[in-house]
């Protein structure tokens, strides 16, 4: 995946209408919580304007290159902050059940292949 503004936000358009999907929200719901969630940001807004300025001073946003075939740091960045991650969802979306295998799906990833990345190297 490239490091470019753009493509990063592609990719978490993809990200929030994976959500919206499992969860049955609204897009702009689901980018909010993408946002919020995955990220550590204030708002979808937020989100992007770090994107644009290539503030990559919260590892956070660096899982916006995160997909099938990026590299081993970026599943690791994942794999360490998944417990707050899944919290924060916990938080933003009472009831929803959301758990690690589908918090790894927003990111295009199944739950086997980022359990054999997390535990090679």
């Amino acid at each position: 995946m490239s490091f470019e503004s753009e493509a990063l936000i592609s990719n978490v358009k993809r990200q929030a209408k994976r959500l919206s999907k499992k969860l049955s929200l609204p897009l702009g719901q689901a980018q909010e919580g993408v946002s919020i969630c995955l990220y550590g940001c204030d708002s979808y807004s937020d989100l992007l304007v770090k994107i644009k300025a290539e503030s990559f001073d919260n590892p956070l946003i660096a899982l916006s290159a995160l997909s099938p075939n990026s590299e081993i740091f970026l599943v690791k960045i994942l794999a360490s902050h998944l417990d707050s991650i899944i919290g924060n969802f916990e938080k933003k979306f009472p009831g929803s059940n959301i758990n690690e295998e589908m918090v790894v799906s927003l990111f295009g990833l199944n739950i086997e292949e980022f359990n054999v990345k997390v535990s090679s190297q």
